[in-house]
């Protein structure tokens, strides 16, 4: 006999998903905001709310009532993200920190889904050649900004576990 596969229909509103990011990205993610009016949430807001409606920070930033302008979030956000080694060791904790315990106990083994994205990259102009990797053509080139993630299998689910 088959296993049956459970397929979760939850229905999530937006604004319950970027309050569950707000609470789960703030405590991690160090931001250090000198003069400025703008919060932390203010910024995680803004991003999380362009997350949740796959838009650009330009326009969550219109959309958003009270939020402050695109141009002075990258501004602030420059100022007061850590260097790329620390962000990316807190992001990672982030999504560690969120991985259920059964998991973390290692009692039996799971299968890793290691999944590499590719964005076309265009420009001429960057400040690290470790920014852009080459592959095959796709898009009119064969430069591109790359990004990995690996997630463990567990019951038709995936955890993300690190970012890269």
């Amino acid at each position: 006999m088959s296993k049956i596969a459970i397929k979760n229909n939850r229905i999530l509103r937006s604004q319950q998903v970027l309050n569950a990011f707000i609470a789960i990205v703030r405590p991690y993610l160090p931001l250090e905001l000198q003069n400025t009016r703008i919060t932390a949430e203010d910024i995680l807001a803004v991003l999380g709310y362009a997350s949740v409606h796959r838009i650009s920070m330009d326009a969550a930033s219109h959309e958003l009532k009270e939020a402050p302008s695109a141009n002075r979030l990258r501004e602030v956000l420059a100022q007061a993200l850590p260097d790329r080694a620390t962000l990316q060791r807190a992001l990672n904790t982030i999504l560690r920190a969120q991985t259920p315990r059964f998991v973390k106990k290692g009692k039996r083994s799971y299968y890793i889904a290691i999944h590499l994205t590719l964005i076309p990259y265009h420009g001429e102009c960057y400040e690290d050649e470790k920014e852009i990797v080459r592959s095959q053509p796709k898009s009119g080139t064969t430069h591109f900004h790359g990004y990995a993630s690996v997630s463990m299998v567990h019951d038709n689910q995936r955890f993300v576990v690190a970012l890269r």
